[in-house]
């Protein structure tokens, strides 16, 4: 469902998941940003074709990028994968971590649980590896096509909150490399502080 814009221009998604990253565009930048981001959404909305809703989404990006750069649209995409990891993910990973004597026991209770890829490794005291054999992302999984690191951002969100929620503090998560970038798996590397 699009919100039409008085001067009778197509309006801004509020539904679903290209809502909810409209949502947080117009929010970090303004409504004029969200509006030309979202051009042709219906070319999105109207499709159930994968390929076709990929392609939409990574020139939205694109044209993001292009307007507000690339530090901004990264904290967008970031937003979003928060969003993405919902109340079950930080509920379930709270209660591992009080589980868990340490760190270490909490790593590897998510492994067990396949929470996070389930390959999530300490690599030393602050630090912590992970990644996926396959993307995630309904989105965007199906093309072919490459997309820009940028757009990992949204995973490195979702990362970002899974852990800030279980380990209470804040962490900085960078994706290394994703398989939308061409790469074999997702890696991300997650720095926290003990």
């Amino acid at each position: 469902m699009t919100e039409d814009i008085p001067d009778g221009r197509p309006g801004i998604p509020r539904t679903g998941r290209i809502g909810r990253l409209a949502k947080i565009i117009e929010k970090e930048t303004d409504q004029d940003i969200a509006l030309q981001v979202m051009h042709d959404v219906d070319q999105f909305e109207s499709t159930s074709n994968y390929a076709t809703k990929a392609a939409w989404l990574r020139k939205a990006v694109e044209r993001l990028e292009e307007l507000v750069g690339k530090e901004t649209t990264r904290k967008i995409m970031e937003n979003c994968g928060r969003q993405c990891c919902g109340q079950t993910y930080r509920k379930r990973a709270q209660h591992l971590m009080s589980e868990s004597k340490s760190v270490e026991e909490f790593i590897e209770n998510l492994n067990r649980n396949r929470i996070g890829g389930g390959r999530l490794k300490l690599k030393d005291e602050n630090t912590i590896t992970g990644g996926y054999d396959h993307c995630y992302c309904g989105r965007v999984k199906h093309t072919k096509e490459l997309f820009s690191k940028t757009y990992c951002y949204c995973s490195a969100g979702w990362y970002k909150q899974l852990f800030e929620s279980a380990l209470g503090r804040s962490v900085d998560v960078e994706p290394v490399q994703t398989i939308i970038m061409g790469a074999e798996s997702c890696e991300f590397i997650i720095h926290f502080k003990r």
